[in-house]
Parts: structure tokens; sequence; C-alpha cells
């Protein structure tokens, strides 16, 4: 889960002049501005128009020489497509695609870089940070709980990976990490993103001074410090890219990390946790929330 190697060599490997006979497909959840914003990315970084279907207006179709389908949103993502369609899914919180008997198991384009790109970014902006907690509820989350520690011993910080029963527990859990972390983060786990909860992280985050940190724009948008994720224009490319690369007949990874890192930094956040936010991490930012 946290080696980018095996995936950097795979899409490297994507060769236009190697494209193999069949033709690609595109599913989304619906026509919404993000899924629309990916699927925009992987046509222009693809080199082609790619036919889609938008599952919220009806059932799909597939033309005869359809072998590959790119799947935007978990509802596209969890469709039953018929045999032996290969599926390369995003924007896909929480869902790992099964293989049911006849089709080929697909790609996942992650929603977050890789843990090395994480904890990298972590430490620079909270150089001193020794002890992590990690929320999650959206039981896939908890296979990825041996690598986050892995990951975080080799960056110096200690992480606990927490799973929350339920929204209640919420408040509990948080009250728990004073004086046992430096910080929390996030993933983005569809059950714990809920209005009411990022409220509850922000607040004891800001009255308590321990950095919250996200997975996604809008968390940060929300009151966290700073959140570590991927772009939707960016999942939309490495979708293009894993295309070509099955196209040039090569074996893609189960899960694919965008090389890419969007940083999101919430000013007024930063100051409440006593964050610097210094002229080399400003420049670095894709958006700041002031």
């Amino acid at each position: 889960m946290n080696s980018s190697r095996p995936l950097a060599l795979c899409l490297l490997l994507a060769c236009p002049a190697a494209v193999l006979a069949g033709e690609t497909v595109a599913v989304l959840s619906s026509d919404g501005g993000a899924y629309m914003e990916a699927f925009s990315a992987f046509q222009a970084a693809y080199g082609s128009e790619v036919p889609y279907s938008n599952l919220a207006a009806g059932k799909p179709s597939f033309p005869p020489a359809a072998d590959i389908v790119v799947a935007f949103g978990g509802k596209a993502a969890n469709y039953s497509y018929p045999a032996p369609l290969q599926v390369v899914y995003c924007m896909a919180p929480g869902i790992f695609v099964s293989d049911p008997a006849g089709r080929t198991k697909g790609a996942k384009i992650s929603l977050i870089p890789s843990f090395t790109e994480i904890f990298l970014r972590i430490k620079e902006l909270q150089p001193g940070i020794r002890r992590l907690r990690v929320f999650w509820m959206t039981p896939v989350f908890g296979n990825f709980d041996d690598n986050l520690t892995k990951e975080g011993a080799a960056h110096g910080i200690a992480v606990t990976a927490v799973k929350v029963p339920s929204i209640e527990d919420m408040p509990s859990l948080l009250r728990q990490t004073r004086g046992t972390a430096d910080a929390f983060w996030l993933p983005p786990d569809p059950l714990l993103l809920t209005p009411e909860n990022l409220m509850i992280m922000r607040d004891f985050s800001w009255d308590n001074g321990i950095p919250f940190y996200g997975s996604t724009k809008g968390m940060t948008r929300e009151g966290a410090a700073a959140s570590i994720g991927v772009s939707f224009k960016d999942m939309g490319e490495t979708a293009a890219r894993a295309v070509l690369a099955l196209r040039a007949g090569e074996k893609l990874p189960e899960i694919i990390f965008p090389p890419a890192v969007e940083l999101t930094l919430n000013a007024s956040a930063a100051r409440k946790c006593k964050l610097q936010l210094t002229p080399e991490i400003l420049r670095r930012a894709n958006y700041l929330f002031p």
C-alpha cells in the first residue's frame, strides 16, 4: 500500500504506440462537476474522445469492442459490469471492487497520495510531531493499519489507528488524544465525513491546539489545518495513464497512487494550532483558506 515505485514504473510504460485493439468507455455516477472534471482530464490525457454513460440517467450500454471501463464515483465503481470488461475506477472512497465470476479484476486510483508522501508533508508542517492518531470507520480502512504504523515509524512518528464504532463515540475518542497525540489525521472515509463530525473535529482541534490533518480540500475548508490529497484532475490523468498501460500489455497494481500531491492549507486553523506556515510551504500549497 505504501510503496509507489511499482506504480511509477507502470505509468512510465504507458505508450500510445503500443496500444492494443479494443475500445475504452467511461461510466460516471452522475454528471456532477467533480466527476466531469476528472473525466475531462482523463480524456485530455488519454488523447482521444471516450464515450461515456451517466448512471443517474439510466443503465449504461457498451459497444461490442469495449474491453476497458473507467468508472468515476462509488456507484459507477460498484456497478455490475459484464465479463470480461476490465475496470479502472476512481473517486470511490472506502470501496474496493471485488472480483465477480468471469470479470477481470480492476485497479483503483487512490484518492490520497502514498503514505510516504502524506507523512513527509505532515513532518514539513509539524517538524516536532512524534505521535499521530488516525481515525477510521469504513471497514476497508482497517486493512491499512499496519502500513500506517510502519510508514509512520520510518518517519519517526508513532501512529495509533483508532476504529470509530459510531459517530456518537467521536467526541470521547477525540478527548483521549489530549496528552497522547500531537495531531490527528482523517482519511477520505465516507462514514466519518459528515458536516456534524467535521465541526466536532474542527472545534476540538482549535480549542486544544492539536492539528487536524485531512485528505480532501473540503476538510481543510471546514477547519482542518491542512489536507494532503489528490485533485480530481490528477485522478483523471492517472486513470488515463493506467488505461494506456493496460493497452500496452502491462499488469496494474491493485491500488495506483497519483504522483501529484494537492496540498491545501487553512491559515486560521494553523494559527490556532501554532503551526508555522513558512514561505516555502505557502509556495507549494495549491490552496490557502484564510
